[in-house]
C-alpha cells in the first residue's frame, strides 16, 4: 500500500506542477515564478502538515519530488499551446487526489490520535487548500467557495472514514472507500452540482 500512495502521490505532484504552469505562463509570470508558483503547490500541505505535527517535510529526503516538478515544468512550456487538449486528464488525476489523499491524511490524523475534528480538519484541508492559494495569488475569489462540492466530498469522506474506522485498515474495504467516492466526484463533475446558495434581493 505504501508504493501505491508514493506513486499516487508523484502523480499527483505531475499534475499540479502541469496545472500551476500553465496559469502562470498564462499570466506571464517569469521562470523563477513559474517553479515558485509549481513547487509551492505541489508541497505546501504537506509542509503544513508535517510542521503542525512536528516532523520534517519528507520530500526533504526525497529529491524524485523535485525532478518531478522540474520535468513537467518542461513539459508544460513546450506544450503550452495544446493544454486544452489534456484538461480532461487533470481533472481525471484532481479527482483521484481529492479522494485518496482525503483518506491518507485522515489516517494520518488517526495514527496521531487527535481528536475526530482534526481528522475533519486534515482531509479537508488537504482537498481544498491548493485551489484557496492559487486563486489567492491570482488575485480571485477561490472557486472552492463557489462551485462544486470539493470540500463537502471531502467532508463525507472523513464521515464514512469515521463510521468505520475499525475497517479502514484492510485494503479491501480501502479500495472500496476510494472507488465510491471517486465514482462520485465524476457524477457531480458530470452533473454539474452545487451546494444550495442563498439568494438576496
Amino acid at each position: 500500500m505504501n508504493l501505491e500512495i508514493y506513486i499516487l502521490d508523484l502523480i499527483w505532484v505531475f499534475a499540479f506542477s502541469i496545472y500551476w504552469t500553465y496559469f502562470a505562463l498564462k499570466h506571464n509570470l517569469d521562470l523563477f515564478w513559474i517553479f515558485v508558483s509549481a513547487f509551492l503547490t505541489a508541497v505546501w500541505w504537506w509542509t503544513l502538515r508535517e510542521i503542525i505535527l512536528w516532523n520534517i517535510p519528507f520530500y526533504f529526503f526525497d529529491n524524485n519530488y523535485i525532478f518531478v516538478i522540474l520535468l513537467w515544468i518542461i513539459f508544460t512550456i513546450f506544450i503550452y499551446s495544446y493544454f486544452h487538449r489534456i484538461k480532461k486528464f487533470a481533472i481525471f488525476i484532481d479527482s483521484v487526489w481529492l479522494v485518496t489523499f482525503s483518506f491518507i491524511w485522515a489516517v494520518k490524523a488517526t495514527e496521531y490520535n487527535l481528536w475526530l475534528f482534526w481528522i475533519l480538519f486534515f482531509s479537508t484541508l488537504t482537498a481544498v487548500w491548493w485551489g484557496i492559494l492559487r486563486d489567492i495569488i491570482l488575485n480571485k475569489t477561490p472557486l472552492v467557495f463557489k462551485y462544486d462540492l470539493y470540500a463537502t466530498l471531502a467532508i463525507l469522506l472523513w464521515f464514512v472514514y469515521w463510521l468505520f474506522i475499525d475497517k479502514m485498515w484492510e485494503l479491501f474495504y480501502i479500495n472500496i472507500l476510494i472507488f465510491a467516492f471517486l465514482l462520485l466526484r465524476f457524477f457531480v463533475i458530470y452533473k454539474k452540482i452545487h451546494l444550495w446558495k442563498p439568494k438576496f434581493n
